[in-house]
């Protein structure tokens, strides 16, 4: 059985494993830092690789040896029967099988973390990471099986991908009493064009639409703060000194007395579908992925 596999040599699992690696890290410099003997020992048995399957499994672009469009599909497959052996293993030995959740930083804080403690308890047999990411890393990672679920919004969702959606995110206004006037009325545009104002910058289609909302409340959007996620403008209104658009999962925690929330009609437009997004070979693969994926999308849904 399989023999024209076994009869030449140059295939091995030792020399999978490491093309797995170099995919994962993004180069044969990234997998061996500052190691040029095993950076050597690499792309050696890179190119043994190449001339077993015949093919360029991985070439060089300048001082950069990448791997091809071979040579990652050959990486996704070892990974997958590599996740495939080793939760064999795991269960063969009465171990926890590890998986991996990606989301972006707010989603990871406000939803998937404070849930999987109800996994936890009633499952013991499995180990889950979590993994911050941008919505097209969930994507791309996913589907070439660094991580295997991703919560995220659903326009995002790319082929051969499949999903089930959590809930919809809506968002609220919110901002310090401290920051507004004695006994005067705020509206979102104050909010949004003349209150010091932090916003997040790695959304850019969160970010046209609240410019959108802005200039129809007669003002520009003009944050004061600019951060890198959600969480981080939260942490700014906070401090007392800023006012922010923040998701309504996010402000579950915050102490209302001390802040103004308006849920102003025109924020629906931010409005956005979160799913658990996965790729279907994994549940070929890994077998016990479907029991998991079964209870994440009970517990995640909001």
């Amino acid at each position: 059985m399989f023999d024209n596999l076994f009869s030449e040599t140059g295939l091995s699992l030792e020399r999978l494993r490491i093309l797995a690696e170099i995919h994962q890290a993004g180069g044969i410099a990234k997998a061996a830092p500052g190691d040029p003997v095993r950076q050597s020992q690499y792309s050696r048995q890179l190119r043994e690789l190449s001339e077993f399957f015949g093919t360029e499994i991985a070439r060089r672009q300048g001082r950069v040896l990448k791997l091809t469009e071979p040579g990652v599909r050959l990486a996704e497959m070892v990974r997958a029967q590599m996740h495939a052996l080793q939760d064999f293993r795991a269960e063969c030995r009465a171990e926890k099988v590890s998986y991996t959740i990606a989301g972006g930083d707010g989603l990871l804080q406000w939803l998937v973390i404070p849930r999987l403690m109800k996994i936890s308890r009633a499952d013991q047999s499995a180990h889950i990471a979590t993994s911050n990411l941008r919505t097209n890393e969930i994507v791309q990672q996913l589907d070439d099986g660094r991580v295997d679920f991703g919560v995220m919004r659903k326009d995002a969702l790319a082929e051969p991908l499949k999903s089930t959606r959590l809930g919809t995110l809506k968002f609220a206004a919110v901002v310090p009493k401290q920051l507004l006037p004695a006994k005067s009325p705020v509206s979102l545009g104050d909010i949004l064009g003349r209150l010091p104002l932090a916003t997040q910058n790695g959304d850019s289609q969160f970010t046209q639409r609240l410019r959108e909302i802005a200039r129809e409340h007669k003002t520009e959007l003009q944050p004061t703060l600019i951060c890198q996620s959600f969480p981080q403008a939260l942490a700014a209104v906070r401090s007392g000194g800023y006012g922010s658009v923040q998701p309504l999962l996010a402000l579950e925690g915050l102490e209302t007395e001390a802040y103004r929330v308006i849920k102003d009609g025109p924020l629906d437009r931010l409005d956005r579908d979160i799913i658990i997004a996965w790729n279907p070979r994994l549940l070929r693969v890994r077998t016990g992925s479907k029991h998991l994926l079964d209870k994440l999308q009970k517990v995640l849904a909001f």
